[in-house]
């Protein structure tokens, strides 16, 4: 039977919250949850303000402890970001930035809270960031031989990001029953070129909702290899 995938609902759900384990090599190393917090109002735009959180199990922190908090605040109407925060702590490395967005005049603002660096960037209009295209492209009209494109800022790069559909089926997910999805496949391309330090694989719902429920990251590293992100 054909997988049929619904127009997606007008509009987040304010208070959604998914959970997420991550297993590597067949153990659990991590958990995250995606969060629509609230609606609220940021440089003048009302925004949708949505929580991204992760963290190493503590077997896996042993040997790479990571303990991220990221916000996004996206225009309800636009749908695009009006500013993107975030606090890192990975191994030694550690962030703590904000990004605001103009998107009008196509520009970005980066803050760090740590140096108090500030360093300014020309950005596309209607700009994502690495957490808002999750939630674009859930909202967004999707069809099987159409891919949906986006501009992306990350890392002080304006990357180029082309999504697929490439299968479709039924995700079994224990505890949470069978769901009928649809499998995305984003590429990012960067100066024309095609990043390929990693194939990511997500299956959405394929009803309104768009739920992300599995998320798989093939590392071109072999020492890394694959990583399963399962609701």
């Amino acid at each position: 039977e054909e997988v049929k995938i619904e127009a997606p609902k007008p509009k987040l759900r304010v208070g959604e919250k998914l959970t997420y384990k991550a297993e590597w090599m067949g153990m659990d190393v991590g958990f995250a949850t995606l969060m629509v917090d609230e609606i609220t109002e940021l440089n003048g735009s009302e925004v949708y303000h949505i929580v991204a959180k992760a963290e190493t199990t503590s077997f896996a922190a042993k040997f790479f402890p990571v303990e991220d908090e990221i916000s996004t605040y996206l225009d309800t109407k636009e749908l695009y970001p009006v500013r993107f925060d975030k606090k890192q702590k990975e191994g030694k490395r550690q962030k703590d930035e904000y990004v605001d967005f103009d998107q009008k005049n196509g520009k970005a603002v980066c803050v760090s809270r740590i140096t108090n660096q500030k360093k300014e960037f020309n950005v596309p209009k209607g700009v994502q960031d690495p957490v808002s295209c999750i939630y674009y492209y859930r909202l967004s009209s999707v069809k099987s031989n159409e891919p949906v494109f986006a501009n992306v800022h990350l890392d002080d790069k304006n990357w180029f990001l082309e999504t697929r559909i490439a299968d479709r089926g039924i995700v079994k997910i224990k505890n949470l029953g069978n769901w009928q999805a649809f499998m995305a496949q984003p590429m990012s391309w960067f100066q024309g070129e095609l990043n390929k330090n990693a194939k990511v694989s997500i299956w959405f719902s394929a009803d309104e909702l768009r739920i992300p429920l599995l998320i798989v990251v093939q590392s071109s590293i072999p020492l890394v290899g694959t990583v399963t992100i399962t609701l």
